[in-house]
């Protein structure tokens, strides 16, 4: 399965650019990049069109298919999880973009949006995103800026200690948006879930509902 662009790609794209196009020749890292939908946006609509690019994906077949997207000589792309292709790099990113989703595992692995991947993620949804931070300070500097999805179906308040704790954090706007049938064909161990804080979602007239913000998280 290669990820494609959706709502929280287009989401990381439009508050991405919004940096990107206040900075010149910076060094832009995207880890998760599936199809390699978000640097491809970015390329193509920055104003300076001066940031080298760098792409890694778990997937060996997501990086085939973001190689033959994105049609550019200012662009590397590495195979691995996580931060860990470019650990023993001699240089520092100026902005780390992470498509990876912190989303609780038992949503996940009940949810069509992950069909064929293992989300490892826990009951809280944090563990991949806590594995990200752990390595951040190898590859980044004072400064960096660091761009992730905060999606509310995982333990929201964890995840906003985290990163409030280690950065300086902004969020981008909510972005509501409706569950899909298999949510409420689990509404009883949904609710479960939210009772002990490891998701959190609403329910607006007949529609049960998530929301979707980014976090941009300046490096201090």
């Amino acid at each position: 399965m290669v990820f494609k662009e959706n709502l929280t790609s287009k989401c990381l794209q439009k508050e991405s650019l919004k940096i990107l196009n206040k900075l010149k020749k910076k060094k832009i890292l995207e880890i998760g990049c599936g199809d390699g939908n978000i640097s491809n946006f970015l390329i193509k609509n920055q104003n300076k069109n001066s940031h080298s690019f760098y792409l890694s994906d778990i997937s060996k077949k997501a990086v085939d298919s973001a190689k033959k997207k994105i049609k550019n000589k200012k662009v590397t792309f590495k195979v691995g999880g996580w931060l860990d292709p470019w650990l023993n790099q001699k240089y520092k990113f100026d902005i780390i973009i992470s498509d990876v989703s912190s989303i609780n595992d038992t949503v996940a692995n009940l949810s069509p949006w992950y069909k064929g991947v293992v989300c490892d993620s826990g009951e809280n949804g944090l563990q991949n995103i806590i594995n990200i931070i752990d390595k951040l300070d190898y590859i980044s500097k004072k400064g960096s800026i660091f761009i992730l999805p905060f999606i509310s179906l995982c333990n929201t308040q964890k995840l906003d200690n985290l990163l409030t704790k280690k950065f300086k954090v902004k969020y981008s706007e909510k972005i509501i948006w409706p569950l899909p049938p298999f949510f409420e064909k689990n509404l009883k161990l949904m609710n479960k879930l939210k009772n002990k804080n490891n998701i959190f979602f609403t329910k607006n007239f007949n529609f049960y509902t998530a929301y979707t913000r980014v976090a941009i998280c300046k490096i201090n």
